[in-house]
């Protein structure tokens, strides 16, 4: 089956990688057909649930579904006389977006026209629903090409922004957005049940996220009273179990046995000073305590300020698949999202 996921197109690179990592995690194969600007294009082996798992899982696309055509903008709308139309009983509309000023010479409203046009045609039941439809055609507008497809899922945007920062009873100021650290833990390939270590808890923004997921959570922070707010902004969201909160040194754990995942976000200035190392000493020190802490074959999710790091830091400690994104926070900080596997033996 062909997919096309509309994306957020909040960052370049991050939303179309966490669709392929949250495919990976679930076990999906996958080939990539296309990537275009925020909409990606992959041809998947379906699963019961599937839909329903990509939904609640993603937080960096907007919706996805079945691919009904890919169109050049210059043979539309002609070429939908050659197009079969998809088969649909009942009610439904057809949406369009267009993605940085693509295709200019194409109204939207005339793609919708012309697309609604071709599906009453085929289909003797179904009529236009503006409001609430049975079925939801997209259309995207991106690269010099018209996507359309059926969707199959939407991500529930809202369910993120109940959890951001502001929202919570306790907060930090230097804390991650919830999207982004879904992303993260998606990136990290999390599977439901995987037991994942986040050592630098905070308040416990990733954690959320780590739960959300369906996976075990070891949180742990140098500082008591922080502890004690994470516990807190858990319970006020509903997670009274699968999770173990320690006070403790990130570079003294002693877990008893190795996690499946790492993914945490180490602080920096004055916060990490307070623990006797500078904020890059920090970081640099925690790589090298990784292969301590997680399993041969488990994936790192892990952000810094973009200039802590290298790949040779991570080369060096036994990772063989590295990548990494840049995120832009303020004038003074950028963050830099590394994710990388740790080697078999």
């Amino acid at each position: 089956m062909r997919l096309a996921f509309l994306l957020s197109g909040e960052h370049p690179g991050i939303p179309g990688e966490e669709v392929k990592a949250v495919l990976e995690a679930l076990e999906v194969p996958y080939s990539v057909v296309g990537e275009m600007r925020s909409c990606l294009l992959l041809d998947i082996s379906p699963s019961e649930g599937l839909f329903r798992d990509l939904a609640e899982r993603l937080s960096f696309t907007r919706s996805f579904g079945r691919v009904l055509s890919i169109m050049d903008p210059s043979d539309f709308p002609a070429i939908l006389r050659d197009l079969e139309p998809p088969r649909l009983s009942g009610r439904f509309r057809v949406r369009s977006f267009r993605i940085e000023g693509c295709c200019r010479s194409i109204k939207r409203y005339e793609v919708e026209s012309k697309l609604g046009e071709w599906i009453l045609m085929a289909n003797e039941g179904a009529k236009v629903d503006l409001e609430n439809p049975d079925y939801e055609v997209i259309a995207v507008l991106t690269s010099d090409t018209i996507v359309v497809y059926l969707k199959e899922g939407e991500v529930d945007r809202s369910l993120f922004r109940v959890k951001e920062v502001a929202a919570r009873p306790y907060v930090h100021p230097a804390s991650m957005r919830p999207t982004l650290a879904r992303a993260m833990v998606n990136l990290a390939r999390t599977r439901r049940g995987d037991k994942v270590l986040d050592p630098f808890l905070g308040v416990g923004g990733i954690a959320l996220e780590v739960l959300s997921v369906g996976a075990r959570l070891i949180g742990v922070d140098i500082d008591e009273k922080t502890v004690v707010k994470a516990k807190n902004n858990m319970i006020t969201y509903g997670f009274l179990e699968g999770y173990s909160l320690l006070v403790g040194d990130a570079l003294k754990l002693d877990l008893g046995e190795k996690v499946d995942r790492i993914v945490t976000d180490p602080p920096y200035g004055r916060m990490s000073v307070s623990r006797g190392y500078a904020p890059r000493e920090l970081a640099s020190r925690f790589i090298f305590k990784i292969p301590e802490y997680l399993r041969s074959g488990g994936w790192v999710s892990i952000s810094v300020p973009a200039d802590f790091l290298s790949s040779k830091d991570f080369e060096e400690v036994g990772f063989d698949v590295i990548k990494w994104f840049d995120v832009r926070e303020h004038r003074s900080l950028t963050r830099r999202i590394w994710v990388g596997r740790l080697s078999d033996p």
